[in-house]
């Protein structure tokens, strides 16, 4: 047996199991990390309008 054969023995248990799994093998089980974002500041209509106005419309391309 291979650890690719224990993996997915693991996989297909319920959670319950997996936990217990973890604990007999002395393996603490660490949550996902949420990335945590900022959140944006209210944009209104006139004020997307502004920036795709100044920032991509009306460049000057050089050659």
């Amino acid at each position: 047996m291979n650890a690719n054969d224990v993996y997915n023995i693991a996989s297909a248990l319920p959670k319950e199991e997996l936990a217990r799994l973890c604990s007999m093998l002395e393996i603490k089980i660490q949550p996902k990390k949420s990335i945590k974002r900022k959140p944006l500041p209210n944009f209104t209509e006139e004020d997307g309008i502004r920036y795709l106005l100044d920032n991509h419309f009306n460049k000057i391309r050089t050659p």
